[in-house]
């Protein structure tokens, strides 16, 4: 007995919806999100990379991804409306994931330029456009004293003044390995807020942390009474790194990773 053949219509539906779905990740995760957005969900990412292909998308997974990415439902189903049940723009900065503020970042880099500027301490202009605000940029294993020398800065990059909640208080590192690929990939410069260093408010965030005197960038966990740092792909190269709350330093988090910059344009 030959199977029952789709109907048209309801294979172009389900296309519809899947682009729809990957258009919302890329714009809110970026290109390589997928594994994150999954992970949020709850699934593998090869499930979640099979609903972006047109696999019937369950009624519950849909409902999370509404709750995770805001998207307005009338236009997931059907294309009309808004693509967001409110603006992107309403959002306040504290409320927005690490990947999300990338993504912002990148966004309008695209807009605005095609390389994020990065200025040599002796080139930096003495006086910037209220636009604009010239970040700190130092070494990682700068972190590892509460207190930064100044004689390490290695230049600055240019960031849109609204882009940090802050500036003062914000710093740029390199990211020298790829612990945090694909997201943050070796070479992107990240842009650290350490007048936040309370676990409670980063749990789930990406942060700068020193473990044993050691600065890194990783994925701030909290189970238990455990701190736990965690690379974005766990292995044998980048280990979880679990520290008792009782035992951590006080200089353990430094900050939380607000933004970041993968594209360089050096002067």
């Amino acid at each position: 007995m030959a199977r029952k053949k789709t109907p048209k219509v309801r294979v172009s539906l389900k296309a519809s919806l899947s682009r729809r779905l990957r258009e919302i990740r890329q714009e809110l995760f970026g290109d390589h999100g997928g594994p994150e957005l999954a992970r949020r969900l709850s699934l593998p990412a090869r499930t979640w990379y099979n609903y972006e292909t047109g696999v019937t998308v369950p009624a519950e997974v849909l409902l999370a991804f509404i709750e995770q990415t805001g998207a307005n439902p009338m236009y997931l189903i059907s294309g009309d409306g808004p693509r967001y049940s409110q603006a992107a723009d309403d959002r306040m900065l504290s409320d927005l994931s690490p990947v999300e503020l990338i993504r912002r970042g990148l966004e309008k880099l695209e807009r605005a330029s095609q390389k994020a500027i990065v200025v040599a301490p002796e080139n930096l202009p003495a006086r910037l456009t209220s636009e604009f605000e010239a970040v700190k940029l130092f070494p990682l294993d700068a972190l590892a004293k509460p207190e930064l020398d100044a004689s390490r800065i290695e230049g600055h990059v240019l960031a849109y003044r609204h882009w940090l909640a802050n500036p003062a208080q914000t710093v740029g590192v390199r990211m020298i390995d790829d612990s945090m690929n694909p997201i943050l990939p070796s070479g992107s410069i990240v842009a650290i807020d350490r007048s936040i260093t309370n676990p409670m408010e980063l749990r789930g965030r990406i942060v700068a942390a020193c473990p044993d005197g050691v600065p890194m960038i990783r994925w701030l966990d909290v189970s238990g009474r455990h701190l736990i740092l965690r690379p974005n792909q766990a292995g044998r190269e980048f280990p979880l790194v679990p520290v008792e709350m009782g035992e951590a330093s006080p200089n353990f988090l430094i900050g939380q990773v607000v933004w970041s910059w993968s594209r360089f344009s050096e002067s």
